[in-house]
Order: C-alpha cells, then structure tokens, then sequence
C-alpha cells in the first residue's frame, strides 16, 4: 500500500464501511417521510409524471439540492478508493452514483407525496456524483503538489483560502436572516433581476451589516497567506486580494438579483472593506508574526484564531434566548434526526447552508491532519473538530433565532473529516502535536521564509 494511503489509515473495511455509511445519508434523506402507497395503478401514473417532467423554480431549488447531495457521494468515493488512476475512480464514483440514483428514485415511485420524482432527479445526482468526484479529485491533485514545498503551517494556505472563500460567496449569495425573494420576482433570470432592482429603487436603504466585517475579514488574510506562499510579496498580494475579493463580492450581488434575492449595497460595501481589511492586516502583521511563531506555537494560534472565527459563524446574532418553551422545543426528537429540518424545505438556503457548514470545517481538519491536538486517543486525527462542532452547535440552543439540529454537527464534521482525509492522503504527515510534546524531528519545525526576506 503506498505510503500516504497507509498514512491516511484507508484499509478495505474503512472504505467500504464510509460509502455505506453515506449510502445509507442518501437514502434516509430521500426517503424520509416516503408515506409508501404501492397501488401499481398509482405506480404508473407517476412512472408516466417522471419521463415527462416539468421544469420550475422548485425544480430548479430541488435540483441544486440533489446535486449537492451526491456531490457528497463523489466526495467521499474518491477519498475511500484505492490507489490508481484518478481518471478511473472519478468514473467508478459517477457510474456507481448513477446506479444509486436510479434505485433511489425507483423506490421514491411508491410514494403519493413525492411529486418531483423524474428523470431530471436521476440527470440532476449522476452530474452531482460527477462534480463531487471531480471536484475532490482536482483538490487532491492541487495539494500533494503542496507536499515538501514551504509553508506557514505545514499545510498549503490555499486550502483555507479557497474553502472560506466559497463559504463567504455563499453568505454573500443567500445570507442568514437576509433572503427570500423579493414580490415580483417568479420567471426566469432577467425577470427576477428585474424586480430585484425595482426593489432596491423603491427601498434605497443602506443597511450595514457590521457583523460581516469579522467573518468576512479571513477571506482576505488567508488570500495573502495563498498568495505569498505562491511566491508574491506581501504588497502586491495584498492588491490582488483586495481587487479580487471585492470584484468577486460585487459579481454575487448581481448574482442575488438575477436569483431574485434582495440587491444590498450596504452588504457590498461591509463586504468589499473587510475582505481589504483582512488583506491589508495580513501584508502588515504576517512577516512580523512568522518570526515570533516558530514551530507548535503558529498552528495553534492560527487553531485558536479560526476557533474564534468558527463560534462567531455559529453563535449569531449574539442575542440570549430567554423563552424557555423555545429552549425546550430545541430538545424535540426533529433536531436529533439527521436530514430532518432539511426534508421539510425546499429552498436555496437550505442548500447553500449545507455548504457553508462543510467549507468552514474543512480547513481546520486539513489542519489537524498535519498538527493533531495529540498523536494518540480521543483528541487524534479530526476528532477535535467534530467536538467543536458539537460544541458551538449545542451553543445555538441559547441564542435566539438559531436552533439545534444535528444535522449541521455531521455536515460540518464531514467537512473536517474530507480536509483530514484529504491532506494525508496527498501525502502530508504530522509535524508533532499542536498541544503538548516537541515537533517531530525535535524541539522545533524549521519554516522558510517570506518574500521579501521576512522569516516564515
């Protein structure tokens, strides 16, 4: 077995019993409230609704939600399969979530409640499995060639720069307690835009909000730390994130109005100046901390840095929930069923959501993979953020207007778990622990150094 894989510990056993596992996510989230009614007279009729589909703007929602689903399933194939050619596993993992589809949507004909059973579901989670696999195959590639190559914390910093940048454009495409369609808005692209100017026209208001300065921040500190580990210097990578991250914030604003969302200018505003913000921090402060953080002591901060960064995602709006009626709902039986609260909505938040949840954990189990809060025990491998999660999860139940579902805990230690998984097999081993004990190779990991000649 080559080296990383017996480093990322994937024996047959693990690999059989991940795709199992997820197997059985599919299945519980596509057959969730089935209410089975097998009258075969039923069965044809709806066999007959399947092959001639209608396409609309829940089609559409649907879609992007079966998508992302069996985006999972490419995900988690290419990371459980064996060694050989990439090329292959991304086709194994499309054929197989093909075949997986098909049985799925066979059963779901049994059912008088789920009418958007059609081809277009089978189309819609074999081109998931599709981008899943490609997707993760393509991230696998681009970080074994990270593998030997310098650092700031062992790890390549564009895969905090590129999982936070998507979970940001995210927030930017469908914020928490911001969405919904504006009135007007049914029809295609043009027609949504449309309205969603008319809105913006007849409610000019510039709402600010200034909670996004720190969660958006990151995006351009980590750009800078991508981009100086690239070669640039700390300036001229500053620039580019600032213009990069500012025209990218501004290309999703359009995208809202052609979603028929609201159009914020506010937003752009607050968005565009903390991701400068973030960037021009980072050109400052960056060379500086590099030479006072040697070895365990830079991973950690930036552990302790992204943990903050984390609670601040999840603990939003900061305001105490006081009802306790509301704080007893939190402990009904829908919020221990995963996929639960999700079945029950059909929206684009609840698909970017998902996303968001996973993009954010992925970095830090990328992380762990290189510096493990300890080698051995509870605390190992991506253990400790799959309990952070847990943690800041069960936190919700406090803060109004956020609940707890457990849901999100696996999504976002999915997330840990792919960056782990991820890492380790690129090829990447622990340096030493991040908590106690000396690096390996001794008392100290030596870093290269910045552009410009600032240590790293």
């Amino acid at each position: 077995m080559p080296v990383a894989e017996r480093a990322a510990g994937v024996g047959r056993a693990w690999r059989v019993a991940a795709r199992v596992a997820y197997a059985g996510v599919i299945f519980l989230a596509t057959l969730t409230r089935l209410h089975a009614d097998p009258d075969p007279a039923e069965i044809v009729r709806r066999l007959g609704n399947a092959l001639s589909p209608t396409l609309g703007p829940r089609d559409a929602v649907d879609g992007i939600r079966n998508i992302l689903l069996f985006a999972g399933w490419g995900a988690t194939w290419i990371l459980t399969a064996a060694a050989g050619p990439l090329w292959r596993r991304v086709v194994a993992a499309t054929l197989v979530g093909g075949a997986l589809s098909f049985l799925v949507e066979a059963v779901q004909l049994v059912s008088p409640v789920r009418t958007s059973t059609s081809i277009l579901d089978l189309m819609t989670n074999t081109g998931g499995a599709l981008v899943g696999a490609l997707f993760v195959a393509l991230a696998l590639d681009l970080v074994r060639k990270g593998v030997g190559r310098r650092s700031f914390v062992g790890v390549p910093a564009f895969l905090f720069a590129g999982a936070y940048l998507g979970a940001v454009v995210l927030e930017t495409l469908v914020p928490l307690f911001r969405h919904g369609p504006v009135p007007g808005s049914a029809g295609g692209p043009l027609t949504r835009f449309a309205a969603s100017w008319a809105a913006l026209r007849a409610d000019p208001s510039l709402s600010l909000p200034l909670i996004d300065l720190a969660l958006f921040a990151p995006a351009g500190a980590f750009i800078v730390m991508a981009l100086a580990e690239a070669g640039l210097g700390y300036g001229v990578a500053a620039r580019v994130a600032a213009l990069g991250g500012a025209g990218v914030v501004a290309a999703v604003e359009v995208a809202r109005g052609l979603a028929g969302e609201p159009i914020e200018p506010g937003a752009f505003v607050v968005h565009a100046v903390a991701i400068v913000l973030g960037a021009v921090a980072a050109a400052r402060w960056l060379p500086g901390l590099t030479v006072r953080l040697r070895g365990r002591a830079r991973p950690r901060a930036l552990w302790a840095a992204y943990v903050g960064v984390l609670a601040l995602w999840s603990l939003r709006p900061f305001l105490p929930e006081v009802d306790g009626a509301a704080i007893g709902e939190q402990f009904s039986s829908g919020h221990f069923i995963p996929l639960y609260a999700l079945g029950g909505r059909v929206d684009l938040f609840s698909a970017t959501d998902v996303c968001i949840q996973f993009l954010l954990y992925v970095p830090l189990g990328g992380l762990l993979a290189v510096w493990p809060l300890r080698a051995a025990g509870a605390l190992a491998g991506f253990g400790p953020a799959v309990i952070l999660a847990l943690v800041l999860e069960a936190g919700q139940i406090f803060v109004a207007g956020r609940f707890f579902d457990v849901t999100d805990v696996l999504v976002q230690g999915a997330g840990a778990a792919c960056g782990w998984i991820l890492v380790r097999r690129a090829g990447f081993l622990p340096y030493g622990e991040m908590g106690v004990g000396p690096a390996v190779g001794g008392g100290r990991v030596d870093y290269p150094r910045a552009p410009g000649g600032a240590g790293w």
